[in-house]
């Protein structure tokens, strides 16, 4: 009983962190494509602003890989614990921080780096959180439940896409379009901090994982355990290719839908106000299904194997993109709705509750925190700034089709990456050893 209670605490505390996590990239993607141009880089074409504004959000992918190597260490060395209690920290007072950044008007070019500095605090922080908590949940659940245990982390991460998307869409509901554009865009992010403050409460009481427990007193003398890192790249070159290869266009994947579609479909398709608040609550709508989606996925990959659900999944990602352009280029709010249900959240979202405890299974205890986190975040790199490239191969086209194209190719090199994926299903997770 008293295993039960704490694995139920663990997930609904690794959840709430990723939600936070995840409403913060929702809010800023959808700022990013509705406001930030205006606000942070007023004295230029509409075109090159909203450039820019990807552009910043892409910065916090490229800092991701850098929080990543930092908490590696951190994570093999102080504990999964310590660092899920302090990335969202990070990630709440970073988010809370943007609401207070004065305008461009108001300080000039000190606005949009300030924006920056936030962003890198933010891409820092998530650079570990998802390592972060499937690790955690994978290393403390049952064989046989660890899909269907590690997966809370992204039915935590939908969550968070819903609460980001509803309260973007209730403020562009309640506010006028300049009031938006002169303030109101700010409230979202201030939202965050209840939010914050009730991840810390709950990480803060997580026992540590038993797994690096016993890494621990295994290497007590530390002398194998002082560069993490470095026996990452020493024993596990190949398996870092593997996750990069998994990980690189899901989240490609992910954001093209979520940051560049937002913005395309305002831009080209519903240019007055309300294009925003029909991609806003069509998201919200997409993301709940997809917190089921991503339970299902976890649970399917305990059922069939990871490789097999994963392959379901990519398959479907692969397949969709010409549907989704051709639905959402009808301006209709029910498109939309079946585009962010049917080609993004629930194949997305269950593609990563397959890979929750896929990754982690892949590398052994001896440096499973420090691998798969910097080659997760290599490839997150791509997937952040693939909605700025996605945007000038619009302005350069003036066509969807290229960028169509693009995401077909990008989720077959995850098919094929799966394919090639041994099963890692129910291994032992206290192996030093890679499981390949």
């Amino acid at each position: 009983m008293e295993f039960t209670h704490q694995l139920r605490r663990a997930k609904i505390a690794a959840a709430t962190g990723t939600a936070l996590d995840q409403m913060e990239m929702t809010l800023f993607s959808l700022a990013a494509a509705l406001v930030f141009g205006h606000v942070f880089f007023g004295d230029t074409s509409p075109a090159v602003a909203l450039i820019a504004s990807f552009g910043v959000y892409g910065v916090g992918f490229l800092i991701r890989p850098i929080g990543g190597l930092i908490f590696s260490h951190l994570g093999e060395t102080k504990g999964r614990k310590w660092v899920l209690s302090t990335t969202v920290m990070m990630m709440g007072a970073a988010t809370f921080g943007i609401g207070l950044i004065p305008s461009w008007q108001t300080i000039g070019i000190f606005a949009p780096l300030l924006l920056i500095l936030a962003r890198c605090v933010q891409g820092a922080a998530v650079g570990a959180e998802y390592t972060s908590g499937t690790t955690y949940l994978t290393e403390i659940a049952p064989i046989g439940r660890r899909g269907r245990t590690a997966s809370w982390v992204w039915a935590g991460a939908s969550a968070g896409t819903v609460l980001g998307a509803l309260v973007w869409f209730v403020v562009m509901s309640v506010f006028t379009k300049q009031q938006v554009l002169d303030w109101a865009w700010r409230i979202p992010f201030w939202m965050t901090i209840f939010v914050t403050f009730f991840a810390m409460w709950l990480r803060r009481r997580l026992q540590e994982s038993p797994v690096f427990v016993e890494k621990q007193k295994a290497f007590k003398q530390r002398a194998e355990n002082a560069a993490p890192l470095a026996l990452a790249f020493k024993n596990s070159k190949l398996n870092m290719l593997r996750v990069f290869g998994l990980t690189f266009p899901c989240v490609g994947h992910s954001f093209l839908y979520q940051a560049f579609m937002a913005g395309y479909f305002v831009n080209y398709v519903v240019k007055d106000g309300d294009g925003g608040k029909i991609f806003s609550s069509a998201t919200s709508v997409g993301a709940v299904v997809g917190i089921g989606g991503a339970l299902l996925g976890g649970y399917l990959s305990d059922k069939l194997g990871r490789r097999t659900a994963g392959l379901i999944y990519t398959t479907i990602m692969m397949i969709f993109p010409p549907i989704a352009f051709l639905l959402i280029n009808t301006g209709q709010f029910a498109a939309v709705v079946a585009v962010m249900i049917f080609c993004f959240c629930f194949p997305a979202e269950g593609a990563m509750g397959v890979q929750s405890p896929q990754l982690p299974e892949i590398f052994g205890a001896r440096n499973r925190y420090s691998a798969q986190t910097v080659a997760r975040e290599i490839g997150a790199i791509g997937g952040g700034l693939l909605p700025m490239i996605a945007t000038a191969i619009m302005a350069a086209f003036e066509m969807w089709v290229p960028v169509a194209i693009m995401m077909v190719i990008l989720m077959a090199g995850a098919v094929l990456t799966t394919y090639l994926t041994p099963e890692t299903k129910d291994r032992d997770l206290y192996e030093l050893d890679d499981a390949m």
